[in-house]
Parts: structure tokens; sequence; C-alpha cells
């Protein structure tokens, strides 16, 4: 039996309140990785999945040689936040579309594709092709990033007294191995980094992978 979907319209409305502070913390992880493993390379092109009302733009447009910067998401409520913080910039573009049915028109375009909290919200099959639209989007050489809760003791004990305390709000949320993101992975890149990042409690995964051609090419 399916679980209950996240509601994503209160989730927007009303984020959890310790997000600002785990934002902060996975957004400097990240950028530090970008900067590493992006470093050199020209100007920019950037996709991020699963990103209405982004929290990392801001950052990421004010930190790396962005030059597009498309965001795309389900959620509508989510996708109308952004013309507040980002109407202005030439740069920012979203739109409503499923990494579940992608669209053949961002195959192969981006020199990153990147992901925070998204491929965890699927059955094992919904995973597989989450991840490989990540892939699908990026052009060859480009970079691969995603985030993901991974169930260490950790994870699995906070996530236990919040939902005991009633104040979880991520029914769907499954938590993933890194031998089932790799395994997904698999022959469509070099892996650049893994690592899990303690410091947000709810222990999150993170995986970056140098694609390599699109099943298509």
């Amino acid at each position: 039996m399916a679980l209950p979907a996240t509601d994503w319209d209160r989730y927007y409305a009303k984020p959890a309140a310790t997000a600002r502070f785990t934002r902060r913390l996975t957004e400097r992880r990240l950028l530090g990785l970008l900067r590493g493993t992006l470093g050199g390379q020209g100007a920019l092109s950037v996709c991020e999945l699963g990103g209405a009302n982004s929290s990392f733009a801001a950052t990421f447009l004010e930190a790396l040689p962005i030059r597009s910067y498309r965001i795309i998401d389900t959620n509508a409520r989510g996708l109308a936040l952004l013309g507040a913080r980002f109407g202005d910039d030439g740069r920012v573009a979203w739109e409503q579309g499923d990494v579940l049915a992608p669209n053949p028109a961002h195959g192969g375009r981006y020199d990153l594709v990147y992901s925070v909290g998204l491929i965890e919200h699927f059955d094992p099959a919904g995973t597989r092709r989450a991840i490989a639209t990540h892939l699908d989007y990026c052009r060859p050489g480009g970079l691969v990033l995603m985030t993901f809760p991974t169930p260490t003791w950790l994870y699995r004990g906070l996530r236990a007294l919040l939902e005991t305390a009633g104040l979880w709000g991520f029914p769907d949320e499954r938590p993933l191995g890194f031998d089932e993101v790799l395994a997904a992975l698999a022959g469509r890149g070099e892996l650049v980094h893994r690592s899990i990042n303690w410091a947000i409690l709810l222990t999150q995964g993170i995986v970056a992978v140098r694609a390599g051609r699109s099943h298509r090419d």
C-alpha cells in the first residue's frame, strides 16, 4: 500500500522551525563541494530538481559563476514563491515539471544538475527514474549532485521521536542506503564524492557523479 504523500503546500506555507539552521549547514557543505569539483569551469548552467522556493539558489548564484539557473518542481505554490525572490534576475527561470516524467528538451543541457531531499520521496522504481532524470539532464562531463536521508542510527532514533511526538511531516520519506543510490548510477558516470552529513542530525547522504554520455546518445 502506498504511503500518504507529503503535503508540500503546507510545508512551503510553514517550514519546520529548525529548517533555517539545517539548511545553512547543508548549504555550507554543498557549496564547499561544488567549489572543489566545479572550480576552473566557465559560466555554469544549473538545473535544480525539486527546488520549489529553493533554499540554495540565492547563495549559489552569489558564490558560483552561474549564467543560468532553472528550477523544476511539481508544486505550484512553491514555484510561485520564487517570483518575489528572483523575478528581476534574468538568470533564473522555473517551471512545473515532474522528475518522473522528464522533458526531453532538457536532455544533456546542464553543467550541474542537483537536488536536495528529493529522490527519497518515491518507491524504489520511482527513485531509480528520478536519479536517471538527473543524469539525462546533465551534459557529458557535467556534475550530478544529490542528497538524501540515509538510515543511520541517529536518523532512525530522531525520526522515531518526531513521529511519536506527532512532529514528522514527511510520511512518504524513504531513507536510502548508498547501495541503492549507487546501483542506480552504475554505468552512467564516475563517482567523485560520497559522504554523510551528520551535522544536521537527520543524517543525509551526499553523492556527486561526473556524468557520462546519456543513454539516448
